[in-house]
């Protein structure tokens, strides 16, 4: 929904979809949401802020911690989402971007989920978000009209959001209708 402002960042609700396929410990969590070859090419979290988001979602009730003992290692925190975690995932994960500037870290992570756990659901979203993305582009080519044409700076700078725009339309276009290769 337009206005709806996310209670999260984007590396919360990485560590929810992350903890809605399974009970998993922090550094298992860490190594998932590093991981270079999924959502590490986008973003890299440390440690320490990722304890730091654990702890916000817990004592907020969307996820919770039971401590693991072990014989092998140290005892453990273990993190589950709860329902009302599952429930904020599953809000957002099919809501487009809002802004711009969030569309290459918001728009992956959602990607990257949907593609995991609801691949049937990908090309909805990437039609929402061309939609979307249009629009932008639309307002943005309307600003840019009315600016002065003295004022070489801000004519520059929309000038570049409109191309950084035109290529997440572009993008959008390539997923939607994939290049076929022989």
């Amino acid at each position: 929904m337009r206005g709806n402002i996310n209670p999260f960042t984007s590396s919360e609700f990485a560590l929810l979809g992350f903890l809605y396929e399974k009970p998993t410990h922090g550094y298992d969590l860490h190594k998932l949401i590093t991981d270079p070859d999924g959502i590490g090419l986008i973003w890299n979290v440390k440690m320490s802020n990722l304890y730091a988001y654990l702890d916000k979602l817990d004592k907020k009730g969307f996820i919770h911690g039971t401590m693991q003992p072990g014989d092998a290692h140290p005892t453990r925190m273990e993190y589950q989402i709860t329902e009302k975690g599952r429930n904020a995932f599953e809000t957002w994960l099919p809501s487009i971007v809002q802004h711009p500037r969030d569309f290459r870290q918001e728009f992956m992570l959602r990607y990257f989920f949907l593609l995991k756990y609801q691949p049937e659901n990908v090309n909805t979203l990437i039609k929402q978000q061309y939609e979307e993305c249009s629009a932008w582009l639309a307002n943005t080519m309307s600003l840019f009209e009315k600016v002065n044409e003295k004022d070489q700076f801000k004519k520059s700078v929309i000038q570049f959001r409109l191309v950084q725009i035109q290529s997440m339309i572009n993008w959008l276009n390539i997923l939607h209708n994939p290049i076929k290769t022989k």
